[in-house]
């Protein structure tokens, strides 16, 4: 089917909720796309960070037609080998926990927002978020992120969630209440322009919570997965949550999304008060542990480390010959560059010239590759994001 006629069926029968831009794009390899016309992209955003393996890797290609053959979907009142093996696995690498699993970063937040109200036995439900924070669109994980264009469309939100400033401890401090049973944060915010937390902020942050017993909520659905260059980024900071929220890229493109909760809370949860259809079916978690295996076996965890200082060390040198370039800021291979302008037309730009970046928050471009990037595929984006810097 050619781009028009595909163009018109989104047009006439797909609702109108995303601003879909650029080509029609119908096959994918590693870290490049090809378009109808036979035009090849070089994407350094796949997925919106679920592409953590690049497009199509083989070798997780093979593992879900294995399991297509086999078992698909089976319902979770019954037993089957593929989700016990990844919960164990996913518990063992992680810290003493059990496992839920769902479908989308944003049903992992609202587990995690059930699981604190069973905490807080009806006493405690007030949840200290962070402005400029992003959850997710459906409506508690909605009421919890910080970013008022994404809520204002649907107030009145939710009750019960407050934002902090990150890495403003102080400010944490005073939203604390004896009504308050937790803090739900991102360690390195996404769609809110890739915002690190300090060192100082969250091992303050931790005392805090263990001091007023309040629970930490990580969510790690964006910084998942060996993006910041360590399986989970509560590991690079040294931290251990009470509940830890993953997706993404999770399973390498296949949906699905895990709550793991400490040992501590794992009793809250009985059955009847949470559930999900389709979450951790026998595919999605047999690609889930395949993405794994592969993140171990190709030494994707170094890469990460190596390409991400790569990457900020050429962003900078961008930064130093562009004054457009207010900061660059990230770590590993989750990268993003403020502007002092919109940062729309550079993407719409460098997709023009065959480069995905990310425009995300008004002024900043977001660049989170395939833990596989390699120092050529990272040359030629960045020598084209020169090239439309230039341009300017």
């Amino acid at each position: 089917m050619n781009e028009k006629k595909v163009k018109q069926l989104f047009s006439d029968y797909s609702l109108y909720t995303y601003n879909r831009v650029g080509p029609v794009f119908v096959k994918g390899k590693g870290s490049w796309l090809w378009d109808t016309k036979g035009k090849k992209y070089l994407d350094l955003f796949p997925g919106w960070g679920v592409g953590i393996l690049g497009h199509c890797h083989p070798k997780l290609a093979k593992a879900i037609s294995e399991q297509c053959k086999k078992l698909i979907h089976l319902p979770n009142n019954l037993f089957f080998e593929e989700q016990a093996v990844l919960a164990e696995y996913i518990s063992k690498n992680t810290f003493p926990s059990k496992v839920f699993f769902g479908n989308s970063g944003a049903e992992g937040i609202e587990g995690a927002i059930k699981i604190s109200r069973l905490y807080g036995k009806s006493q405690r439900h007030e949840i200290i978020a962070m402005k400029d924070s992003f959850h997710g669109r459906t409506f508690a994980a909605l009421s919890a992120t910080g970013q008022d264009k994404y809520k204002d469309p649907f107030k009145p939100i939710l009750p019960s969630f407050h934002a902090a400033t990150l890495n403003d401890l102080e400010s944490v401090k005073n939203l604390t209440n004896d009504k308050t049973v937790g803090v739900l944060l991102e360690l390195v915010q996404g769609e809110g322009g890739i915002n690190p937390v300090t060192d100082n902020f969250i091992k303050g942050l931790v005392a805090w919570c263990k001091a007023k017993d309040l629970l930490l909520i990580v969510d790690e659905v964006q910084t998942g997965m060996g993006r910041l260059g360590k399986m989970y980024a509560f590991e690079y900071f040294g931290i251990t949550p009470d509940i830890l929220i993953l997706s993404k890229g999770l399973a390498g493109g296949v949906p699905i999304s895990a709550i793991v909760v400490g040992k501590h809370l794992t009793d809250l949860l009985r059955p009847g008060l949470h559930a999900s259809t389709f979450g951790g079916s026998p595919l999605a978690t047999r690609a889930c542990l395949e993405t794994y295996k592969i993140i171990k076996s190709e030494k994707l965890l170094n890469n990460a480390v190596k390409m991400g200082d790569y990457l900020n060390k050429k962003l900078n040198a961008l930064k130093d010959k562009y004054s457009v370039i207010k900061e660059v800021r990230g770590i590993g291979l989750m990268q993003g560059i403020e502007m002092n302008q919109e940062s729309f037309p550079v993407f719409m730009k460098a997709l023009e010239k065959g480069v995905i970046f990310n425009s995300t928050h008004n002024t900043v471009m977001r660049i989170m590759p395939a833990l596989n990037v390699t120092k050529v595929e990272i040359d030629y984006g960045l020598n084209i994001l020169d090239d439309v810097l230039k341009g300017l």
